[in-house]
């Protein structure tokens, strides 16, 4: 069977251990777009196809599947070029390491609980009097914030890491503002706000961490992220990270979805058909979750939010062919609907 297009791009994208989103930049579009030409619902502009064939060190001719493909070598970005979309790559002999902060989500983690033990095991020797919860809460969003800082600077991570930090060091009895604390809540507030107007104009790259051997990468780590597919539901959850998943379900008729501190996008866009009485349920907590549907369906929230908000960009058709129903709890976060 030939190969289309959209297999090609996607199969060289892979190639190169490119996502969706790190192409889309190079190329100055949407990582909606490049989702779309894999799944051959759109063709990219013929002004991007000298592009796509550079990036991909291959001929506009191989891209179009006029010739059979060979195989090339996956450094095809300037050592600058790297080095700017990369936190860290350094090569040695024959090993490469690579690190653009993708494995965050499990060495923040690692460090959450290397520091509660720390922390309780002083408690316990210091004699400091402290409850276990008041070690592990702000210690989390310490950390949470500390994180959040080092992939990209967000009011919201900001506010975390003030917020976690100020509440770990007055629990431990380290310091403690003489009016209390009473200015620190609404402070996080106002800086969490800002926050969720500045992000909504931007998306991080999703990043990782991969040690590739004489050009095979041996090391990549696996996101804390779960999906599954059931028929015609399926469940979809992230903690402490980022990642995308794309629904394909022929005909969807419903599903869950949890998104804890970090960044999960769900792209309903690959279902051909939504059932009747489709219900979504969404929960999310000190984290964004985005949720991008098709133009021809329209989703109806019922949400319950603390300190949070769901928002919505873009319209549906002004006939949709059927109507999700979103089950929505915030708390500490942002649930997104995006009409693609």
């Amino acid at each position: 069977m030939e190969q289309t297009m959209g297999k090609r791009i996607m199969a060289n994208r892979k190639r190169l251990g490119l996502t969706q989103d790190q192409l889309a930049e190079q190329l100055g579009v949407t990582a909606q777009a490049v989702s779309k030409w894999e799944n051959d619902q759109s063709c990219p502009d013929i002004t991007m196809l000298p592009r796509l064939a550079e990036i991909f060190g291959i001929s506009t001719d191989e891209l179009l599947g006029r010739e059979s493909q060979t195989v090339h070598q996956a450094e095809i970005v300037g050592e600058d070029d790297r080095k700017e979309q990369d936190g860290l790559h350094f090569q040695s002999g024959d090993y490469e390491f690579k690190w653009d902060g993708g494995n965050r989500g499990g060495i923040a983690f690692g460090i959450w609980v290397l520091l509660v033990g720390v922390l309780a095991l002083a408690n316990a020797f210091l004699q400091w009097d402290v409850s276990f919860w008041g070690i592990l809460w702000p210690s989390a969003l310490l950390v949470f914030g500390v994180f959040g800082l080092l992939r990209k600077f967000t009011f919201f991570s900001l506010g975390c890491t003030l917020f976690g930090g100020y509440f770990l060091i007055a629990n431990l009895g380290i310091w403690q503002l003489e009016f209390g604390g009473k200015l620190v809540f609404p402070v996080i507030l106002v800086l969490f706000g800002i926050s969720l107007l500045v992000d909504a104009l931007r998306k991080p790259r999703k990043p990782k961490f991969t040690v590739t051997h004489n050009g095979k990468t041996s090391g990549k780590r696996e996101r804390n992220s779960h999906y599954q597919e059931m028929g015609d539901r399926f469940e979809c959850s992230l903690a402490f990270g980022e990642n995308r998943h794309l629904v394909e379900i022929p005909r969807l008729a419903g599903g869950e979805i949890s998104c804890s501190f970090g960044e999960l996008t769900v792209d309903l866009t690959g279902c051909e058909e939504i059932a009747d009485g489709c219900e979504l349920e969404a929960n999310c907590s000190f984290g964004e979750l985005i949720l991008m549907v098709p133009r021809n369906c329209r989703v109806d929230p019922d949400s319950s939010t603390a300190f949070a908000s769901l928002s919505v960009s873009g319209t549906p058709d002004p006939s949709p062919a059927a109507t999700i129903r979103l089950q929505a709890s915030v708390s500490f976060g942002e649930i997104s609907v995006q009409y693609i």
